[in-house]
């Protein structure tokens, strides 16, 4: 489930130019809250994402976004009703974008998120029903707004007065959580160690390791740390890498531009470049042209256990500021009778 208020705070600042930042570098702690199913009085879940009970998967995820970027804590810091709505519409589609859980919802609502749910003996249950007082309607597990803050073999206990074993309760495997955070363009490429904040019945601080070279939307897994069972669940995070104002990530190749002035680029020789991975002294040709592009052989992405990427360099050549009649003699004389754009057809 996506982390909440003080999650997705910006990782050490990537607008510099070029500088190369420290690895590993610890980013602000990020929270990440597990599904909150603890309300006594509880929303269905179609309702908190604003969908019909025969939406499709499409209409629910869609719905899902909307609520998610409308009240994403980063854009309402400390306002905690929008941190509740956007716990809420994520804890619902963690059940509804499921699709066997969501069947288990439709037939059974609140009671089939409690921990150990099993759907065969609920069944049997219900069957039962007429045999015991004090239970009237259709459905047993109606009205159980208390059903997500508690165990299946608790809630069968109140129920039936322990008429059932508890030890035959099969034993189910944790639900995966999902979240998401960000990084700067930098720190994905150096790779970042992010503290992540899982609050539920108890709070516990990860200590989660973005790798080298990781992209813009990949997803991490932690193995074992997502919902309680046998074995426990998975948490999924998405990776969201903030762009940088002058370097592009294509493939495993960075690109970006490199302003030059006329002297530098007519003359050629070496000039200092600065890159994610330290300054670089590059040799221009002699009469080298703006959108000239250099490349630098691994200097680009550097993913673990794969080839590194190259970083190209596209000549920007920067004219003098206007207004010098010196100047404009000087290049008139140089240019002559030239004419760059002799020869060019309609």
């Amino acid at each position: 489930m996506p982390h909440s208020a003080g999650g997705r705070h910006p990782t050490p600042n990537d607008t510099a130019p070029l500088a190369a930042s420290p690895r590993p570098v610890r980013a602000p702690p990020c929270a990440l809250r597990a599904p909150d199913y603890h309300s006594a009085h509880v929303q269905d879940l179609y309702e908190s994402l604003g969908v019909r009970r025969d939406a499709s998967a499409e209409e629910l995820k869609k719905a899902y976004r909307r609520l998610t970027r409308q009240y994403h804590p980063d854009r309402n810091p400390g306002d905690k009703a929008a941190e509740e709505k956007f716990k809420v519409a994520s804890s619902a589609y963690d059940v509804l974008g499921d699709p066997e859980r969501r069947k288990l919802y439709d037939e059974f609502g609140d009671v089939s998120l409690t921990q150990g749910f099993d759907a065969d003996r609920a069944r049997e249950y219900r069957k039962a029903q007429a045999r015991y007082s004090g239970f009237r309607g259709d459905n047993l597990f109606a009205n159980m707004g208390e059903a997500r803050s508690t165990s299946f073999d608790d809630l069968l206990s109140r129920l039936f007065g322990g008429g059932f074993n508890q030890a035959q309760a099969p034993v189910r495997p944790g639900h995966d959580i999902r979240g998401e955070i960000t990084v700067s363009f930098i720190d994905a490429l150096h790779g970042v160690s992010v503290p992540l904040r899982l609050e539920g019945e108890q709070t516990k601080t990860l200590d989660v390791r973005v790798p080298p070279g990781m992209s813009d939307g990949a997803t991490l897994r932690l193995r074992g740390q997502g919902g309680a069972g046998n074995p426990p669940g998975d948490i999924l995070l998405t990776v969201h890498v903030k762009p940088h104002p002058r370097i592009e990530r294509d493939g495993i190749d960075l690109r970006m531009p490199v302003p030059v002035t006329a002297l530098e680029a007519y003359r050629g020789g070496p000039i200092d470049v600065p890159t994610p991975w330290g300054p670089v002294t590059v040799k221009l040709p002699a009469g080298s042209q703006s959108g000239q592009a250099l490349r630098l052989r691994g200097r680009g992405v550097r993913p673990q256990g794969k080839p590194d990427g190259d970083m190209l360099l596209t000549l920007e050549i920067k004219l003098p500021k206007p207004g010098d009649a010196r100047l404009i003699d000087l290049l008139t004389e140089l240019q002559g009778n030239e004419n760059p754009r002799e020869g060019l057809e309609p």
